[in-house]
């Protein structure tokens, strides 16, 4: 039993949808006893810019008798274990070699010259630039001969940093950024050198609202999104969804632009249907109106930009294009006037449904095919609305007729009235504070902060839109929520919002609030010492006071307590304690009694400065200082003793 399985991901570029992920494994029985598993290690090679490292190893189980592995024809094999060179790209297993290997390089740029609403004046779909590469994964096609049955099992794993899809792979320094929301979690792949528009929580937000909005059918359980760095390629496209989940967009394209890129390739991954040639506008048309949509119900375009967006499908030439017919296409009329068309027949679906039916039900009926025709366009609007829906789409789709667009009160009445649109403001380099136990001061990001300081964030919320909304802002500690506020804002309302935590245990933590991400670092609290010591007057008389006063020093970078014990002859007379922040320095004061006469020592934090206490008479002699009345006294002294002896 000889059998074949393709592993092609097909690409669709400039917000084309996927045609199909990597081909199913065909002939695998659904009890299959044994498993074929492939692993495929991806490395950059910074010597040879254009092209990365490929190393699979298969580990064959015992029912497999004959294995025949044909790989991309921009693969160099540079060393092979357990197989022969068949033919061309074809290696053939020796059937003894337990975990058989190839190993090779694979010219991964990908270039383009499409043109379109969708392209950026470049050439590159996918690229290695020596120290980072934005790639689709390899394309390999395995055959083999078996005594049961069998299924093949794939990962993919890159060598250093990293991240793969399901079809793409980034290889190279990143961050990564996750969001669960309605049971589908979107991976945001920031590369080090892509310069964001928005800060990544912002997209996440985003992708986040599209993936609760659109309800088309099942979701895909994680979605791969990789910022491409805009600095050192020149993009054929904005964006580029391929396979089932996965798609790139230029790191420089706003998530709230009307039509925004971001939004365009997500709703990609929502299509799971191929198309004939006459079904074939609905795939951009569908993604182009809700990326419009989307970024005014949820990004804040006013209905103004929206407007003038839809405007194009009602210029020449496209306007005069008839959909359903590809080889009448003019200026992208798939995107123009396909785009104005869908909006036309969500609005009338709305309007003819009260609200029951949107353009959706149509997309999740049309997900439910294989390959869609225009006429099952056509029923899937007739099934959802009323006849003369089906009638408009009919006439919109088949012939040269193009709608207007309508008007904010006829939008008003179909989508509902003006949302709310609310938006966090948070700079890290002015909004957050170090208070309690230790300090009261600003501290921008990223943060040091001792044990048991709490951490204070100030936010801005406004609503920004025409209703009034509910706001939750949210503080979160490695992913995990540790404050929060909410509220209400009417619309023109504004508010601050503050969020506090308190981080007891050592450690480097990644905070997050409004969109921003930033890193805290927890440390022991600093040990201040006393350095410098000054005491007044030097002489007294008993009964007298001096003032001690020290200077305290933090040489670390987290702040700290000291206690200081203020002594006299040794003998803790008080006590002061001080906070004393990072590199800082600060001085405390104590009067300290001198009741007896003689050679006094006053100090603090272990350090002592000698004082004497004088007699009035001693300290009141003309022309005497402590020197020369030590002195006088010592000479009476010796008068006496000579008087006494005769």
């Amino acid at each position: 039993m000889l059998l074949l399985v393709g592993a092609q991901p097909a690409v669709a570029v400039a917000g084309a949808p996927a045609v199909d992920g990597p081909v199913g494994e065909a002939g695998a029985a659904e009890t299959a006893s044994a498993t074929i598993a492939v692993d495929t290690v991806l490395s950059l090679t910074p010597e040879q810019p254009g092209s990365v490292g490929v190393v699979q190893t298969f580990d064959t189980p015992d029912e497999v008798t004959e294995l025949r592995v044909t790989l991309d024809s921009r693969s160099t094999v540079t060393a092979a274990e357990g197989f022969s060179n068949l033919e061309g790209d074809t290696w053939e297993w020796d059937g003894e070699t337990a975990e058989p290997r190839l190993r090779y390089e694979l010219a991964v740029n990908r270039t383009s010259d499409r043109a379109g609403p969708m392209a950026s004046g470049g050439s590159y779909l996918y690229t290695d630039v020596g120290e980072w590469a934005l790639i689709q994964q390899p394309n390999v096609g395995f055959e083999w001969r078996t005594t049961g049955s069998v299924s093949v099992e794939r990962t993919t794993r890159v060598d250093g940093a990293g991240a793969v899809g399901g079809a793409t792979a980034f290889l190279g320094p990143h961050e990564e950024y996750t969001r669960e929301v309605a049971g589908q979690e979107i991976r945001l792949i920031v590369p080090d050198d892509a310069d964001l528009a928005d800060p990544p929580e912002r997209i996440l937000d985003g992708l986040g609202n599209a993936s609760r909005e659109l309800n088309v059918g099942d979701r895909d359980a994680t979605v791969f999104a990789v910022a491409a760095p805009t600095g050192r390629v020149d993009w054929a496209v904005q964006g580029v969804q391929v396979g089932d989940t996965d798609f790139w967009a230029q790191a420089n394209r706003p998530i709230d632009a009307v039509g925004s890129t971001w939004l365009h390739e997500y709703v990609h991954t929502r299509q799971s249907f191929r198309t004939s040639e006459s079904g074939r506008w609905i795939t951009e048309a569908t993604a182009t109106w809700y990326a419009a949509l989307l970024s005014h119900q949820q990004e804040g375009v006013g209905f103004a930009a929206l407007s003038e967006y839809l405007e194009r499908g009602t210029r020449s030439p496209q306007a005069g294009s008839v959909l359903a017919d590809p080889s009448d296409w003019a200026n992208n009329a798939h995107y123009w006037k396909g785009a104005l068309v869908s909006g036309e027949l969500d609005r009338r679906l709305r309007l003819a449904t009260d609200g029951g039916a949107t353009l959706q039900r149509v997309l999740a009926s049309l997900n439910d095919h294989s390959t869609v025709t225009n006429g099952d366009v056509l029923a899937a609007v007739a099934e959802a609305g009323t006849p003369s829906t089906r009638d408009a789409a009919e006439r919109l789709t088949t012939t040269s007729d193009a709608p207007d667009v309508w008007d904010r009160e006829a939008h008003r009445d179909a989508f509902g009235g003006d949302a709310a649109l609310l938006r966090v403001g948070f700079d890290p380099a002015t909004d957050l504070r170090a208070t309690d136990p230790y300090r009261n001061a600003t501290t921008p990001a990223p943060v040091t902060l001792a044990a048991g300081e709490r951490l204070s964030v100030r936010t801005v919320v406004e609503n920004l839109g025409g209703a009034t909304g509910e706001y939750v802002v949210t503080l979160r500690v490695d992913d995990a929520a540790v404050a929060a506020a909410n509220g209400t804002l009417a619309p023109d309302g504004r508010t601050a919002v503050s969020l506090v935590h308190r981080f007891t245990e050592t450690g480097r933590y990644t905070a997050t609030v409004a969109g921003e991400r930033f890193t805290v670092t927890v440390r022991q609290p600093a040990s201040p010492s006393v350095t410098d010591l000054t005491v007044e007057p030097a002489t007294v008389e008993p009964g007298g006071e001096v003032t001690v006063t020290a200077t305290v020093t933090n040489d670390e970078s987290v702040p700290g307590n000291a206690t200081v014990a203020f002594t006299r002859d040794g003998e803790t007379v008080t006590t002061r304690t001080v906070s004393v922040g990072p590199d800082g320095r600060e001085t405390v004061t104590a009067t300290i009694e001198l009741s007896e006469a003689g050679q006094r020592s006053v100090g603090a934090g272990g350090q002592a400065v000698a004082v004497r206490v004088a007699s009035p008479s001693e300290t009141s002699a003309p022309g005497f200082g402590a020197p020369a009345a030590v002195a006088a006294i010592a000479g009476a002294l010796g008068l006496r003793r000579l008087r006494s002896s005769r």
